[in-house]
């Protein structure tokens, strides 16, 4: 649970931290959050620090959530592990890294899908992990993720805030599962053991 709070901790008060360092020609609204660690950027470590620690942090919430289906455990891990890669390939100055795009661009999908892998369909599984609640913040983290595509492709001028809308509920709903998977009921936290302990 510590891990999946420390998430958007990092991100979020990585945000307002970098984007408090920077002049004034750069704009959240239309600058992506990756320019905030890029070559250019004033005091670019912060941002560094801040993709770190949250990759780490999803990486220790994946590995620890026993209730979840091992699947969804994976891909949230994979997900952790390229934003954290992310920050060791930043944008250059001039143009775009091809390398950052493409582990951002997986962080972003990773952290997207994972839901969709980890329901169980016990009924005595936590609400946050049921089919209806996971499937359902999916959906909402995908149409997030088409519309922050949409405006990078298209060079649009809302790309920083579509941007921030979707790594703000990929990094929450972490902590959201986290606070529910500990309130489970003694049978099912039973199962979940069970399964976790037994040999693959």
């Amino acid at each position: 649970m510590i891990s999946a709070i420390l998430a958007p901790f990092f991100l979020l008060g990585g945000l307002l931290l970098a984007t408090a360092r920077q002049s004034a020609s750069y704009n959240s609204t239309r600058d992506t959050i990756s320019a905030l660690g890029g070559l250019g950027a004033t005091d670019r470590w912060i941002m560094v620090i801040g993709f770190t620690c949250m990759g780490i942090s999803f990486i220790v919430f994946g590995i620890g959530l026993r209730p979840a289906h091992m699947a969804g455990r994976v891909v949230i891990v994979f997900g952790g592990f390229v934003s954290l890669l992310s920050a060791f390939f930043p944008q250059p100055v001039v143009g775009q890294s091809q390398a950052h795009g493409l582990v951002a661009g997986a962080g972003f999908v990773a952290l997207a899908i994972w839901p969709a892998f980890a329901f169980r369909t016990e009924r005595a599984a936590p609400w946050s992990l049921r089919p209806t609640a996971s499937l359902l913040v999916t959906a909402l983290m995908v149409v997030l993720m088409f519309w922050f595509a949409t405006e990078l492709f298209n060079r649009g001028d809302q790309i920083g805030i579509t941007e921030r809308f979707l790594a703000a509920v990929e990094a929450l709903w972490p902590a959201v599962v986290a606070v529910n998977a500990r309130q489970l009921n003694p049978a099912f936290a039973a199962q979940a053991q069970a399964i976790a302990d037994k040999p693959h």
